[in-house]
């Protein structure tokens, strides 16, 4: 089931060319108008451009009732951002500086601080069991 506005992983998925504004002022209204100039998407830069966690929320937002989809370049590493964006409306992450297989999915010993500690197994079923529905539907609305 389709999350209602959102359509940037469909258009991906069918294979259409999508191309996104890149926004590192950090206002609203910046981050509105890029939309409105007709971009499908708007990238909030957080890597390199000036948005934080305070602004972040608004722009998303500014992006969505515009009607292009909200993407975030997080900082290097920092996932939290990602999430909260995700929570906060983003469609989509950027996450700089992933340049092997093992890096995505965090088994480079150099990837993940060592004090990081996976979930058990048991954990993971119980929330997967729990949220499976939700995560399939929100896992096929975003990228």
């Amino acid at each position: 089931m389709p999350i209602p506005g959102f359509s940037l992983a469909r258009r991906l998925r069918n294979g259409e060319t999508v191309h996104t504004g890149w926004c590192g002022l950090p206002y609203p209204i910046v981050a509105e108008v890029v939309a409105r100039e007709g971009f499908a998407a708007v990238t909030l830069d957080a890597q390199h451009g000036l948005w934080d966690m305070a602004a972040i929320p608004a722009g998303i937002a500014q992006i969505r009732q515009a009607g292009a989809a909200a993407l975030l370049r997080i900082p290097v590493r920092d996932y939290a951002a990602a999430s909260r964006a995700l929570d906060w409306g983003a469609e989509g992450i950027v996450a700089p500086m992933i340049n092997t297989k093992p890096w995505m999915t965090g088994t480079s010993p150099l990837s993940t601080p060592s004090n990081d500690q996976p979930p058990t197994p048991g954990q993971e079923k119980t929330l997967s069991t729990i949220a499976a529905p939700l995560s399939a539907a929100a896992n096929n609305s975003t990228m």
